[in-house]
């Protein structure tokens, strides 16, 4: 009878999965025809790839089902897998995807956030970066080793040099070795007390929906208020607490400090709490290559820029200012293709 169960259960979750990802990515598709972009055989498995690690990440929690994910969103972060072509099967892994709920027009919802990993912002460099030959493993120099920076002289360059020590795990420095088609070598380096501001853009990104408390009641919908409710005296008040967390983290010397702080972490992800060397490395090492020029279609593009936490809290804060204009955000690619937002109705075997 267990046995039985089981089998059970094994068709139930390859039906379920196939059914999603055959919805989403036929979806997909679509988007890519609609953009003029060729969807592509190794398009088409990243997008698979998504769907099963998104659905397997679903069915490991208790928290949230499929059925109640927002599928304008799953169809977006798929798209974004398959236009950046970062496989999430891969070894060692190029993205990952955590759950989180979010609050839009007075109803909370379950959002699909994906992340890149250190080795997707490398595969990014092998598949997009400008006359990029390869991309060689990163130096992840540590606390206490031996470093030299390169030196230049005139068109001539000294290459850094590296003595690992083994004194420490703390990781204050990335150094990524790109070749390129003329033979030549890059090293691209990052620090780590630059990664303090992604940090600051991630507390920005998460704090862009709070009230603290200010915005009560319910609006003429009979729904919770929101902040898109919020009076004029309210929307004061509320950027008025957002500048007080942030001014006491740009008070911070240290990323620990940030991490350890009472007034920040409320507004700070598992993923840096939980594992913080891991995350500060992740992004360091995304740092690193960042500014390196790419070679993006529309989709990949557009892509990139909204997975950029800075990018997301700029295009907030002109929304939010009536009397904004139009900035450029720092490190961003250069053409900036803005998806239409979708609706997308739950598919109609979900709704069973």
């Amino acid at each position: 009878m267990a046995e039985k169960n089981e089998v059970a259960q094994k068709q139930e979750f390859t039906t379920g999965l196939s059914q999603w990802t055959n919805t989403i990515t036929g979806l997909v598709s679509r988007d890519f025809e609609q953009n003029g972009v060729k969807y592509d055989e190794y398009s088409k498995k990243c997008a698979m790839n998504a769907m099963s690690a998104i659905f397997q990440l679903v069915q490991n929690t208790d928290k949230a089902d499929m059925k109640s994910l927002n599928t304008s969103n799953l169809r977006e972060v798929v798209a974004q897998c398959a236009s950046l072509k970062l496989n999430a099967s891969s070894m060692p892994r190029e993205v990952y995807f955590q759950l989180r709920s979010k609050q839009i027009n007075g109803q909370w919802i379950k959002l699909v956030e994906i992340g890149i990993e250190g080795d997707g912002n490398d595969a990014l460099l092998r598949n997009f970066g400008v006359n990029v030959d390869a991309v060689y493993p990163s130096w992840l120099v540590k606390e206490g080793d031996d470093f030299i920076y390169p030196k230049y002289k005139g068109l001539e360059i000294t290459p850094p040099e590296w003595n690992p020590k083994g004194l420490s795990e703390k990781t204050v420095r990335v150094v990524t070795p790109i070749k390129l088609k003329d033979g030549t070598i890059e090293y691209r380096i990052a620090e780590r007390e630059a990664v303090k501001n992604n940090l600051l853009a991630h507390i920005s990104n998460n704090m862009m929906n709070e009230t603290f408390g200010f915005v009560t009641g319910k609006n003429s919908k009979g729904k919770d208020r929101t902040r898109h409710d919020a009076t004029a005296e309210e929307k004061a008040k509320i950027s008025a607490k957002k500048e007080e967390i942030l001014s006491a983290v740009r008070k911070c010397e240290t990323l620990e400090d940030i991490l350890n702080s009472e007034v920040a972490r409320p507004f700070i992800s598992s993923a840096w709490l939980n594992t913080p060397e891991a995350m500060i490395v992740r992004k360091m090492r995304n740092n690193a290559i960042k500014k390196f020029p790419k070679d993006l279609n529309s989709m990949a593009s557009s892509s990139l820029l909204q997975l950029d936490e800075t990018y997301k809290v700029a295009q907030e804060e002109i929304k939010e200012n009536e009397n904004s204009q139009e900035f450029a955000v720092e490190d961003e690619p250069d053409v900036v293709v803005e998806s239409e937002a979708v609706e997308v109705e739950t598919p109609e075997f979900a709704k069973e």
